[in-house]
């Protein structure tokens, strides 16, 4: 492990510096308060902010090299969650986001990792794509997993163990994940986070629709029945 020790605490870091620098300037600032787009209420019967975002910025986020999803092929509802690694509500919402998929067999869900919570945020998404390039989807998705159940700060060294552990090869993802495309996938993450304004994590886009922040899954499951009955997030 002296490698990646040297790697992660030398050239990785400078490499993450100045994605993380890119990504802060690029990351949306939290927008004054305003009328949602749509009366989404959360369990507790509070509004849920939410906001309109055009459907050609929901596909470019799909199409982000680093995406992955679950669920159907054929799914008639696609939800993108944008996380972080070590988002407190993101982990919250793992479970629930999981059980969705099992309890939905026509729902699917989309994974963008945008850091924005510091360094360690971004060393660990730099190793989350290596794990995608070299592990494929199934590899992904259990580091993902591993992710969202970890506690404490998920850094670069814990995200290279996780690697480890699931049997890939930890000097070739320290490889990929020093690349400066690594970087750049990463950044033009955080640009789109920025067009569409979402001023926090987890926030999902679907049916042109961005909601932000964890409402809860009762909360989700309900705007996914209504996009499936007139297409919006709230019918009537």
């Amino acid at each position: 492990m002296v490698r990646a020790f040297t790697t992660l605490h030398g050239p990785m870091i400078q490499l993450s510096r100045r994605s993380l620098l890119a990504s802060t300037l690029l990351l949306p600032i939290p927008a004054l308060a305003q009328e949602p787009w749509f009366p989404i209420r959360g369990a507790d019967g509070r509004e849920v902010q939410n906001h309109r975002v055009p459907i050609e910025l929901e596909t470019e986020f799909s199409e982000l090299d680093h995406a992955f999803t679950i669920g159907s092929p054929d799914a008639d509802v696609t939800m993108i969650e944008i996380y972080d690694s070590n988002c407190g509500y993101c982990r919250r919402a793992a479970a629930d986001v999981k059980a969705m998929v099992a309890a939905d067999p026509d729902l699917a869900v989309t994974f963008i990792n945008a850091p924005s919570l510091g360094l360690p945020s971004v060393q660990a998404a730099r190793v989350e794509y290596a794990v995608k390039q070299i592990g494929g989807a199934d590899k992904v998705l259990a580091f993902h997993e591993a992710s969202m159940a970890a506690r404490g700060v998920f850094d670069g060294l814990r995200a290279l163990e996780t690697a480890k552990d699931l049997g890939l090869d930890d000097n070739q993802i320290e490889d990929v994940a020093d690349k400066a495309e690594t970087g750049q996938v990463l950044v033009q993450a955080s640009r789109l986070a920025n067009a569409t304004n979402l001023a926090a994590t987890p926030s999902w886009l679907v049916s042109g629709t961005a909601i932000i922040g964890w409402p809860g899954r009762a909360t989700l499951e309900t705007v996914i029945r209504a996009i499936r009955q007139c297409d919006k997030p709230v019918c009537g």
